[in-house]
C-alpha cells in the first residue's frame, strides 16, 4: 500500500515538475511583459484547452481545373462557416510577389470561385479583394502577372491596396508585442468579415505560411515601411499573435490554397508540391495547425503556433480539432522545410 502511494506521489511530482519546466520556458520568453499578463495568457490558454473541439474542413481538389465551386461549397458547410448573408466581405489572398515557376501566391482560380460562391449563393452585400504586399512592389504589376487583373475585371470586383488605404487606429488587446495600438487599413476595419486566403507554403521565419502569416498584409506599408521590418523588432511571433487577437472584423474565415503548395526556400523561391487540397475553418490557429500536419510537420514544434496555443488564441492539438471532409492522412505530403535565417 505504501509502495503504491509512493509511486503515485512520484508520478504527481514528475508531472508537476514537467509542467513547471514548460512554464519556465514560456515565462523566460515573456517575462518582460509582467506577471499579470503572463498569468492572463496562461489562464486563457487553459480555458481554450478545455473548450469543445473546433472544426476544420478539407477537400480533395486535384487541379485548378477541378470543381472549385463545389469544393468550397462543401468546405463552407463542413467547417460550420459564419453566416455572411448581406455582409461586407474582404478577401485577403497572398499576393506577395510573382516569380515564374514559383507558386508563391494564392491562385486566382480559388479566389474567383470563392467570389462566385459568396456573391451568388451566400448573397453577401459586397466583396472586395485586398492586399498590402510586404515588399515595395507595384501591386498592379503583380495583379497582371498573376492573372488577378483579368479575373477581377471579369468578376467586376474592386481591388484595394491596403498599403495605401486610409488608416484607422485600433487598440491592441493582448500585450504580446508591447504595443498599445496599431494603424490598420480602413477597408479591413470597417468590413463585417475578413477571409484569409493564403497559399500553403514554407517560410524561413515562421516555418509555415498560412492563414495567420497572411494577416501581415493588412498592416499598411505607408505607415510601417517596407518590408515592414519595423514590426519585426517586436518579434514576429508576438506581433502576429497581437494581430490575430485584435482583429476588428466581427466574422472571419480562412480558406487555404493547397492545391499546389510551395516547399523549401519559402515564401518566394521554393519548389512546387502537388498537394491537391483546400482547407477551411474559422479558427485560424486550428487551420494552420492542420496545414502543418498536411505538410508533414508537428505544429507543437512550430514556435509561433505553440505560443499562440499556449496563449489561448485557438487550438493546435489534434484531439481538439474536428476534421471534416477529405482524409488528412490521404492528402498528407512531406514538405522540405525552409532554411532558417
Amino acid at each position: 500500500m505504501n509502495r503504491n502511494l509512493s509511486r503515485r506521489t512520484l508520478l504527481r511530482l514528475a508531472l508537476g515538475t514537467g509542467i513547471l519546466a514548460g512554464g519556465a520556458v514560456i515565462y523566460k520568453q515573456t517575462e518582460s511583459v509582467g506577471l499579470d499578463k503572463w498569468l492572463r495568457w496562461m489562464l486563457r490558454g487553459q480555458t481554450a484547452r478545455l473548450a469543445s473541439p473546433t472544426r476544420v474542413a478539407l477537400a480533395t481538389v486535384p487541379s485548378y481545373d477541378a470543381d472549385l465551386l463545389g469544393a468550397i461549397r462543401a468546405l463552407w458547410r463542413d467547417a460550420n462557416a459564419p453566416n455572411l448573408e448581406n455582409a461586407r466581405v474582404v478577401l485577403k489572398p497572398n499576393l506577395v510577389d510573382s516569380i515564374p515557376g514559383r507558386p508563391c501566391f494564392t491562385a486566382p482560380q480559388v479566389t474567383r470561385a470563392l467570389i462566385q460562391f459568396l456573391r451568388d449563393e451566400i448573397q453577401v452585400k459586397s466583396v472586395v479583394v485586398a492586399e498590402g504586399t510586404t515588399f515595395r512592389r507595384d501591386p498592379h504589376a503583380i495583379l497582371l502577372e498573376t492573372g488577378y487583373r483579368e479575373m477581377l475585371t471579369q468578376e467586376r470586383i474592386e481591388f484595394v491596396d491596403l498599403n495605401y488605404d486610409d488608416l484607422v487606429k485600433i487598440p491592441l488587446r493582448g500585450g504580446y508585442a508591447k504595443m498599445d495600438f496599431l494603424f490598420m487599413a480602413r477597408t479591413v476595419v470597417e468590413a463585417d468579415a475578413l477571409i484569409s486566403l493564403p497559399k500553403l507554403k514554407t517560410h524561413h521565419w515562421t516555418r509555415i505560411s498560412g492563414s495567420i502569416k497572411n494577416l501581415f498584409g493588412i498592416v499598411p506599408g505607408v505607415k510601417y515601411g517596407f518590408p515592414k521590418n519595423t514590426l519585426h523588432i517586436h518579434g514576429i511571433d508576438a506581433f502576429l499573435a497581437e494581430l490575430l487577437d485584435s482583429l476588428p472584423t466581427p466574422k472571419r474565415f480562412a480558406l487555404v490554397d493547397g492545391i499546389v503548395g510551395l516547399q523549401g526556400d519559402g515564401p518566394l523561391f521554393g519548389t512546387p508540391v502537388a498537394t491537391g487540397a483546400l482547407l477551411g475553418g474559422g479558427d485560424f490557429l486550428a487551420v494552420d495547425a492542420t496545414c502543418a500536419r498536411l505538410m508533414g510537420f508537428d505544429p507543437a514544434q512550430i514556435e509561433i503556433l505553440a505560443f499562440m496555443a499556449w496563449a489561448g488564441l485557438g487550438q493546435i492539438e489534434a484531439a481538439k480539432i474536428e476534421l471534416r471532409g477529405a482524409s488528412l492522412d490521404e492528402l498528407q505530403k512531406r514538405y522540405e522545410p525552409a532554411p532558417r535565417v
